[in-house]
């Protein structure tokens, strides 16, 4: 005689036909399911992709270069002024009477790695190049073993020297910087920085290097009108208040309401006398970077 046994199942009790039938047609075959694969959102794996988030983050801070100190306008860590950091130091003096800005020059033998853009613009944050308020800061930082140059603009410099400006300074200290002039790059950048700003021929330009032609001038896109700098969209926005008032005079469009955009001003700032120091101005990433 031939005996059939039934594998013995373990039921819920109370449990209906109907309930039992979903669940065994719901059930995973074969090996069991892992714990963790069914619960995406197990606190052990939320824990593992916090740890290697943290490991990620660490590394990355581990290898940005520290900020130099500010100990003057011109902080040449790579030795290559000499002489000339003083003669670079008194045109950034220049610069501050004539435009009541700021100007700072750093100098390093590498970045240790470091991309040049998000370096300088940590030193630009924690130096703080410009009058609080008026954001009217310059930053030149330079780099002696990877060739490179950046130039950071404060916000309310961004109007006169916008980035193709910034360019155009970076690619006219080039020439000066390949045969080995590097004060006279740097008087040229200052000079540049406080022409564009104080919207007068840049006095006192070192000689181009032979053989290197000028930088082409750039355009600011402003009209200059009897020594002023006028925008043409202010031209524009005066042409349209001109048409409203003609047309509410002639009763047209009444019952419109012309909306304005206000620009708040800047407030003036001052700096003690003694050793040279940000003012607590602000940037915003405008600039240029290059290389020699």
């Amino acid at each position: 005689m031939n005996f059939r046994m039934k594998s013995a199942s373990v039921e819920p009790a109370g449990a209906s036909r109907r309930q039992l039938r979903g669940v065994r047609r719901h059930a995973p075959s074969g090996a069991r399911a892992c714990p963790f694969a069914a619960r995406p959102g197990h606190p052990a794996r939320r824990a593992i992709a916090a740890a290697v988030l943290f490991a990620f983050v660490a590394c990355g801070s581990a290898a940005e270069l520290a900020v130099p100190a500010l100990t003057g306008r011109v902080v040449d860590q790579a030795g290559i002024l000499g002489g000339d950091a003083a003669r670079v130091e008194a045109a950034i003096q220049g610069l501050e009477r004539t435009t009541d800005g700021q100007m700072a020059v750093l100098i390093l033998p590498t970045l240790g790695g470091d991309a040049l853009e998000p370096f300088s613009m940590r030193v630009a944050e924690a130096w703080k190049i410009g009058r609080k308020g008026k954001d009217n800061g310059a930053l030149l930082v330079i780099v002696r073993d990877s060739r490179g140059l950046r130039l950071d603009i404060g916000y309310g410099w961004e109007g006169s020297i916008n980035d193709a400006r910034a360019g155009d300074i970076i690619r006219g200290m080039g020439p000066f910087f390949r045969a080995g002039r590097f004060g006279d790059g740097c008087v040229y950048a200052v000079r540049q920085v406080e022409g564009y700003v104080s919207g007068k021929p840049p006095a006192g330009l070192p000689a181009t290097p032979a053989g290197a032609a000028p930088p082409r001038a750039r355009s600011d896109g402003y009209l200059h009108v009897g020594g002023m700098r006028i925008h043409p969209l202010i031209l524009f926005s005066i042409w349209i208040i001109f048409i409203v008032v003609i047309g509410s005079v002639f009763g047209k469009n009444r019952g419109r309401t012309y909306g304005g955009r206000s620009y708040g001003g800047w407030s003036g700032g001052s700096s003690s006398g003694g050793g040279f120091s940000g003012g607590g101005g602000s940037f915003g990433g405008g600039g240029a970077s290059g290389s020699w």
